[in-house]
């Protein structure tokens, strides 16, 4: 529909300026009137209509500058007058055939944003007084500007109306068929459309604080995976105000995330995500140019998450009140969205300066552990765990998911490229000592680690979790192997 709107604009435009270019002749009482385009683009000169009394002549539709008379004349600003055979050959009139009948030819440029745009040209036999077609002329030259502008109008209007015919159908994507990660995860995507060359981060809650868990894959470096929500940050305002909020960035300040941020510029647009009246998550988008956000961008922004927000919702039922939305009963976050985390860092992997490692992390001493504990106290025990593993701990940024029952998934990024080293390093230094429960209790714990990392050549999201998977494998036998030697 919006398709044949525009098509009917064009031809009622073209129309238009046919009539009055054909009033123009009459007017003046021309031979022949026509007008061209000077595309400079391409070099040529585009025929737009002509009109006239003559039988031999006949207009190419396009032509080159170099082959038609108008060339010397492309850059003309006021009405000029040319005479043939003083002022250009006959021959040179290519439009017409077995002879040239007319003597005498009226330049009348139009001017659009400085430069010329087009000309129209009006031969005649005789030469026509200016000063007595003076009004003609300008009513000729002020209709076309009026004509000009309204199609420019009707054209941006048209496209402002596929905006929001696009924006539509991206609303559509998202559905309470999906999975709640999945909602988030298609929800960003829909909002880096609307913020080119800028960026779109989920911060949701796990591992007791709240983190960066998703962004999208043309997000810039920063902020980055896995950074853990400080005070004075705009996602901390978004959270603690359960409103929307928008600031732009003044000498680095204030951050979107947290003080580890490499680099806070333009500006920021966080929308908290609402589920029961309980906030869930924070959605940052983010571009370096504030004028990005005009208040059309902002209210489509804050519609998609809203629609996010009622879409999780209707599966989601009612959420207890110490029941966060994207984590398992042990705080780690759940497997769709590290998997869709995971996923992200694979197709950035060699186009940003950062790196990425995953792999897991899983408890040697399991047995042992289990023969002395409770139920009650297991579950304690992992929620421990997970916090121990938390790479924000030791100043790292990362995420632990959860893959089955004391086996961890560990997701970190940074752009250092010790970073996998030093996590597990604080990790292990750590464990020296015994791991204090929420009751009291304290366990010994021993942790194999099988980390890689991160590399697109490596394959997909199940080929990392494959790869990880054996690497862990072949560090318990070899574990094993050296206890087994030592006993």
């Amino acid at each position: 529909m919006d398709k044949k709107r525009e098509e009917k604009a064009l031809f009622e435009f073209k129309h238009a300026v046919d009539d009055i270019v054909q009033l123009l002749r009459k007017s003046t009482e021309a031979d022949t009137v026509y007008m061209y385009w000077v595309n400079r683009t391409r070099g040529q000169f585009v025929l737009e209509t002509n009109s006239t009394i003559l039988p031999n002549v006949m207009f190419k539709d396009r032509i080159n500058f170099d082959e038609f008379f108008l060339n010397g004349f492309k850059e003309v600003e006021q009405v000029m007058q040319l005479k043939v055979d003083e002022d250009l050959e006959a021959v040179e009139l290519s439009h017409y055939h077995d002879f040239v009948p007319v003597r005498f030819l009226t330049l009348v440029p139009f001017i659009n944003n400085g430069e010329t745009v087009a000309i129209t040209v009006i031969e005649t036999e005789f030469q026509i007084n200016l000063t007595d077609y003076d009004d003609v002329i300008s009513s000729y030259r002020n209709a076309l500007v009026n004509l000009l502008n309204t199609y420019l109008e009707l054209t941006d209007l048209y496209d402002k109306q596929k905006e929001w015919i696009k924006y539509d159908l991206g609303l559509d994507k998202i559905n309470p068929k999906m999975h709640k990660a999945e909602i988030l995860e298609r929800t960003a995507l829909e909002m880096q459309k609307l913020v080119p060359n800028g960026g779109v981060t989920v911060v949701a809650r796990g591992m007791e604080c709240w983190s960066s868990v998703y962004r999208t894959v043309n997000s810039p470096d920063h902020p980055a995976l896995g950074l853990m929500v400080e005070e004075k940050s705009i996602a901390y305002d978004a959270l603690q105000k359960g409103s929307d909020q928008f600031v732009i960035h003044f000498n680095q300040n204030p951050k979107r995330i947290c003080s580890a941020e490499y680099k806070t510029d333009g500006a920021t647009y966080a929308i908290p995500i609402l589920i029961n009246d309980r906030r869930h998550a924070v959605v940052l988008t983010y571009h370096h140019n504030p004028l990005v956000f005009k208040d059309s961008v902002k209210h489509k922004l804050k519609n998609l998450v809203r629609v996010a927000s009622l879409n999780i919702q209707i599966n989601q039922g009612r959420v207890d009140v110490d029941q966060d939305l994207l984590t398992s009963e042990y705080g780690s976050f759940i497997p769709e969205l590290w998997e869709r985390s995971l996923n992200v860092q694979i197709r950035r992997s060699g186009i940003t300066d950062e790196r990425a490692w995953f792999g897991f992390v899983s408890i040697n001493n399991l047995q042992e552990i289990r023969s002395r504990l409770r139920l009650e106290d297991l579950k304690r025990l992992q929620k421990s765990v997970v916090n121990l593993l938390n790479p924000a701990r030791y100043g790292q940024k990362g995420l632990i998911g959860f893959n089955t029952d004391y086996i961890y998934a560990v997701l970190l990024s940074g752009s250092d490229p010790e970073s996998e080293a030093k996590w597990k390093n604080s990790v292990q230094e750590q464990l020296k000592d015994p791991v204090e429960l929420l009751g009291g209790q304290k366990v010994h714990l021993s942790m194999t680690f099988g980390m890689t990392e991160v590399d697109v050549s490596v394959g997909d999201v199940y080929e990392h979790i494959k790869r990880a998977k054996k690497v862990l494998s072949d560090s318990m036998k070899d574990q094993q192997s050296r206890s087994a030697s030592n006993f």
